[in-house]
């Protein structure tokens, strides 16, 4: 039995974007199955310690949501329309770097569980059908983003795998210690 090799040098020049797509798919399947059985109710509510006050941290609602306006950045990063994974109007404002994650356990102040996940869904969906697109030489081009963010992220190829990847990762593990501050079980 012959077994066939595929190698970067066969792929042809769209290699590291067809890899960060596929390891996007991770994240994009860990981030629904987490979300799955969290009840509507509570998506945007910050525990309750022992002695009953709240604890300040991130909730599914911030979480998701915050992660939705990132694939757009993405693709407009690596020279690819990002309409088709836009969030919905006001997500940048309610979910960039920076904003105070708050308490809503009556649900008025973010949207609905149902309107986040479908565009965190949306978001991840378009970035994972896109990115193969993307040709190694746009990803080794220089991040445009200068400070800290260049520093940890040199080229756009560096910059896309960490939003694609790390970064949605890192906020799921935040979704995950909330999950069992509400008695949830490990969904891996």
């Amino acid at each position: 039995m012959t077994q066939t090799t595929t190698t970067a040098s066969t792929v042809g020049s769209h290699t590291v974007g067809s890899m960060i797509a596929k390891l996007c798919e991770s994240g994009l399947g860990l981030g629904t199955a987490m979300a799955a059985d969290i009840d509507a109710a509570i998506f945007a509510a910050q525990p309750t310690g022992k002695d009953g006050r709240t604890i300040n941290t991130n909730h599914p609602a911030f979480n998701y949501g915050h992660l939705a306006i990132y694939p757009t950045r993405v693709l407009e990063m690596c020279g690819l329309d990002p309409a088709s994974a836009a969030a919905p109007a006001g997500y940048e404002d309610m979910f960039k770097a920076g904003v105070e994650c708050r308490n809503d356990p009556n649900r008025t102040i973010y949207p609905s569980k149902d309107e986040i996940m479908a565009a965190f869904t949306k978001g991840y969906t378009a970035l994972i059908q896109q990115m193969p697109k993307v040709s190694d030489e746009r990803l080794a081009v220089i991040n445009p983003r200068e400070g800290r963010f260049r520093d940890m992220c040199p080229t756009i190829g560096h910059a896309a795998m960490f939003l694609a990847t790390s970064h949605i990762m890192m906020h799921l593990g935040q979704v995950s210690t909330w999950r069992r501050c509400f008695g949830m079980k490990s969904v891996m």
